[in-house]
């Protein structure tokens, strides 16, 4: 299963499949970090729900922001990949894209009426977008050079993507949500990755290797006022805010896929960094609704499981013991549940915990 924390290596892995388918230092800590001690976590026993029994491969799940229905990517046919959408109990089972070209990546619109996605239909990664029922699908990006990765803005209005259209060099862009006006906000010889559209709209977190390795940074929303916020030799991904956009949740990895790698957390300015987790691999960090938790994946106790904590790195719980992995979890609206890929007798499915 692919690391989405390591994403130029992601970003080229996906590229040649899409292609070859279709041709057919130490840190700036303000703050200490938490106290969590080398024993095993506390585990609470849920009740968990495979919302995908029938399904071969279930990956990248999406739950929408109206809280309704959860997207995600499944390999329904060898070798193909299609965006499917469903209702949170797993009913209503729908094939949105049902194209020959591997289709991925879905993300909802916040509005929860339309759905980008990625997709080489047209001969290289490509951002599209359709309708939440599945019609009315556009090429928004239009680009040989190919499109990747991709958010929304918060009030559903622009898009901000990855591309390496100019100078075959990674930049940042920005298009109104229906393809036009694409504007490049970045311009330097580092690779630059979308990551997070802060939830008040005003800021882009993004990480950049200009500086030689992967730093965390923030922008305008019009490319202005570019700071980096962390200033050490390891490598940062996964960068999410919190809800009020005063906060960052970000993992670190002095050596990506190693026996490494932990949840941080730094404001905005760049302050405050303050390491939340250690003994084991951390990521995937995702902020409850109202910001007071956080749920991530981790190896600590010797399989990869959902763990939730507080904000601040206490009371950190083990949710699922499943002897398969269970990664990339996601927030309900109302924030009781988590959906999350979970490893059933050697397939990924979707499954579903309530807090």
């Amino acid at each position: 299963m692919l690391n989405l924390n390591n994403r130029p290596i992601i970003y080229t892995l996906f590229l040649g499949t899409l292609l070859s388918l279709s041709s057919c230092a130490s840190k700036n800590f303000t703050a200490a970090k938490a106290e969590i001690t080398a024993q095993k976590s506390p585990s609470v026993q849920r009740k968990v729900i495979d919302l995908t029994p029938k399904i071969k491969l279930a990956e990248e799940p999406q739950w929408s922001p109206d809280g309704k229905q959860i997207a995600f990517m499944s390999l329904d046919n060898p070798g193909n990949e299609e965006i499917y959408v469903m209702n949170t109990d797993g009913s209503n089972l729908k094939n949105l894209t049902k194209n020959k070209i591997k289709d991925r990546s879905p993300v909802w619109s916040p509005d929860s009426k339309k759905i980008a996605f990625l997709s080489g239909r047209d001969g290289n990664p490509e951002v599209y977008v359709m309708n939440a029922d599945g019609s009315r699908q556009t090429n928004l990006t239009k680009n040989p050079a190919g499109d990747y990765p991709y958010i929304w803005s918060p009030d559903g209005k622009k898009i901000a993507f990855g591309s390496r259209r100019e100078n075959n060099d990674y930049e940042i862009y920005v298009m109104n949500y229906d393809g036009s006006n694409i504007t490049r906000i970045t311009n330097n010889p580092g690779y630059d990755s979308v990551l997070s559209w802060s939830p008040d709209g005003k800021k882009i977190a993004f990480i950049s290797g200009r500086d030689g390795n992967e730093e965390l940074y923030v922008m305008n929303t019009d490319g202005s006022n570019q700071t980096r916020l962390t200033k050490d030799p390891n490598n940062n991904a996964g960068a999410v805010w919190s809800p009020d956009s005063k906060k960052i949740a970000y993992h670190s990895s002095a050596e990506p896929f190693k026996n490494n790698g932990y949840i941080y957390v730094i404001n905005a300015d760049g302050s405050g960094n303050t390491q939340l987790t250690n003994k084991g691999i951390f990521q995937n960090p995702a902020w409850s609704p109202d910001g007071k938790r956080i749920v991530f994946e981790s190896n600590r106790d010797g399989n990869s499981d959902i763990y939730l904590m507080n904000a601040d790195g206490s009371g950190e719980t083990r949710l699922t013991s499943n002897k398969g992995r269970d990664s990339r979890p996601v927030w309900s609206l109302d924030g009781k549940q988590i959906a999350y890929e979970c490893l059933q007798n050697g397939q990924s499915h979707i499954c579903r915990l309530k807090i």
